[in-house]
């Protein structure tokens, strides 16, 4: 399956410039012949919108936007985050959603389970923490959808008690697809990919990883989006600090692979060259 991570730089609320960014990069895709174009974790709407979610216009316009973009995934499909709304009636009003569109409509919802709500994070204020899971079947591939923290709790003194691909392993995907809005740190890099390596270790599964990039309030998000072969190693990287769409076809290869000792960082990940490289993105 030919995938594109589409690693991009948005504006919080610009409904406008964020879908036309989202479509140019699902036609671009098109025309490399791509089955599938993926997405950060609410791009649509910038991260993080707070108390924007608060608002109905707000919700509106995203929704409305995404119906659009919709139409345009005709001959492939597209994984985009967006809020979506609760029908439920109990809990808060929103969900933070993974849009699966296909064929010129939404196709599926796959909700976030696990809402981080410390340092910058206050994502439960908004957000219903998802109970349900389910995959995702597309070109034959069984597709387990995660978002950001969803992945984060496999370490040795986890932060929930629930375990989201614990419960997407049973129903034996192919692939594991995590959107993300992770902010830059020193050392985040290496963290992020140790936290890929786990989850191809322990799922013997590839990961495909897509993260924002780009300056929004106080935080600023370095991209660094990556996809590991099922051994955990790290096939393809995406730039730092910048924009960048890449292609990958994720074939036999990353399959039955030999998994490395450590995840290995460049020299330049540790120098504070990097710190430099985030304060003028900030700037």
């Amino acid at each position: 399956m030919k995938i594109a991570l589409a690693q991009l730089n948005y504006l919080i609320g610009d409904f406008e410039g964020n879908s036309k960014k989202i479509s140019e990069a699902i036609n671009q895709s098109q025309q490399a012949g791509v089955d599938l174009v993926v997405f950060a974790e609410l791009a649509l709407t910038g991260y993080p919108p707070r108390d924007f979610l608060e608002f109905d216009d707000f919700i509106l316009k995203a929704e409305a936007a995404m119906r659009k973009i919709a139409v345009e995934c005709i001959g492939i499909a597209a994984i985009i985050g967006a809020p979506s709304r609760n029908l439920s009636g109990k809990g808060k009003p929103l969900f933070n959603t993974a849009w699966f569109l296909s064929n010129g409509k939404v196709q599926h919802l796959t909700h976030k389970s696990l809402l981080p709500n410390y340092d910058v994070f206050d994502e439960y204020r908004y957000f219903e923490p998802s109970a349900e899971f389910n995959i995702v079947e597309y070109k034959g591939k069984k597709l387990a959808i995660t978002i950001c923290e969803d992945i984060w709790n496999v370490g040795e003194n986890p932060l929930y008690i629930r375990f989201p691909m614990e419960e997407l392993i049973g129903y034996s995907p192919d692939l594991i697809i995590n959107i993300a809005a992770s902010p830059f740190h020193y050392n985040q890099s290496l963290i992020r990919k140790q936290v890929l390596r786990n989850n191809a270790l322990k799922y013997k599964l590839p990961v495909v990883y897509v993260n924002h990039v780009g300056a929004q309030t106080e935080l600023i998000f370095d991209g660094d989006s990556a996809v590991c072969d099922d051994g955990g190693n790290i096939r393809e990287s995406l730039s730092k600090f910048g924009e960048d769409i890449r292609v990958v076809d994720i074939d036999e290869s990353f399959y039955g692979t030999s998994p490395v000792a450590e995840v290995k960082i460049s020299e330049k990940d540790t120098d504070i060259s990097l710190i430099h490289d985030a304060l003028v993105l900030g700037i």
